[in-house]
């Protein structure tokens, strides 16, 4: 019903859109405004939505609309936030758990096509979010190029309101998201103390945004390091799931994947995807997070044997 309403609303500007361009008005930026209003007021509604498959088949047509709104309006940043988080929540919560799948059944080939297409959708996010931050502050280009000591001063001088931790949030894990899809890029991989710098600003002005997110990519950036401070990295997901009471499950997913698969703590994994797999509700406002994450922790646990 979200997606049918939501459609419906979108073909409506889009028809607005076409017809206005011919005679050159700015009605056209108007309407796209405005449509892009819509969609911020409606993302809450997808966020609680309850069906992974019927999702995960609507968000690839959304992406597209958005690219055609965000070349009437590239600076709107209701439409670059919204496209970001649909690139990344696509390419993490159904591409990813594709490769996952056809790497445990040794399809390596058709596993490395699909990777390709979340590296190329984490980059198209990665550029959004840099647009973004851009329009607040167009020193961003010069600072990602400073030693991380000198982005981090600049991070903290710059941004100081706690509705900034959004921008940088999806910022860092956008680019951190592609690092991890990258692997054998050594200097893509380089940046990745670029990227948690992003999202440790991010968690210092806000700490509980979009549920503890910042937390839970700091365990993983810190556990998938080659040198990895183990214990920093479950103190991120403790706090994670401290500040959560539990509830936004992809938390403990993350943490059975990138911290006890890591430490060979086989009894902490099962732990932590029973707990998922046994939940049935807890955070309506996260429900499809939730049932990404149920997913996930099944694909884990039906091939756990593979990963210990």
């Amino acid at each position: 019903m979200y997606q049918e309403l939501l459609s419906r609303h979108l073909r409506s500007a889009i028809g607005v859109l076409c017809i206005v361009a011919i005679g050159g008005c700015d009605v056209a930026k108007f309407t796209a405004d405005s449509t892009a209003g819509l969609f911020t007021r409606a993302a809450p509604a997808f966020e609680s939505y309850w069906d992974y498959e019927l999702a995960g088949e609507a968000v690839p047509a959304t992406i597209v609309q958005f690219e055609g709104i965000l070349r009437v309006v590239p600076d709107n940043e209701a439409i670059l936030s919204q496209l970001a988080q649909a690139y990344v929540a696509y390419a993490y919560g159904w591409i990813e758990a594709e490769v996952e799948e056809l790497e445990f059944q040794g399809d390596y080939d058709e596993a490395e096509v699909q990777r390709q297409r979340t590296r190329t959708m984490y980059l198209r996010a990665l550029d959004l979010t840099r647009h973004r931050i851009r329009l607040h502050n167009e020193d961003v280009d010069a600072a990602v190029k400073a030693t991380v000591e000198d982005l981090e001063a600049w991070l903290y001088a710059a941004f100081v309101e706690k509705a900034d931790a959004e921008m940088l949030l999806w910022h860092g894990y956008a680019w951190g998201s592609y690092i991890n899809s990258a692997k054998d890029d050594m200097e893509a991989v380089a940046d990745l103390a670029y990227a948690k710098a992003f999202v440790a600003r991010s968690i210092e002005l806000d700490p509980d945004y979009y549920h503890a997110a910042g937390y839970t990519f700091m365990g993983v950036a810190t556990a998938s390091e080659m040198a990895g401070d183990m214990d920093a990295a479950k103190v991120y997901f403790e706090k994670a799931l401290a500040r959560t009471e539990r509830r936004a499950l992809m938390t403990q997913v993350n943490m059975a994947r990138h911290y006890a698969v890591k430490q060979g703590d086989r009894e902490l994994f099962d732990t932590l995807l029973t707990e998922v797999m046994d939940a049935q509700d807890p955070l309506p406002e996260a429900r499809l997070a939730n049932r990404m994450a149920r997913v996930r922790a099944a694909l884990y646990i039906e091939n756990a044997d593979q990963l210990f």
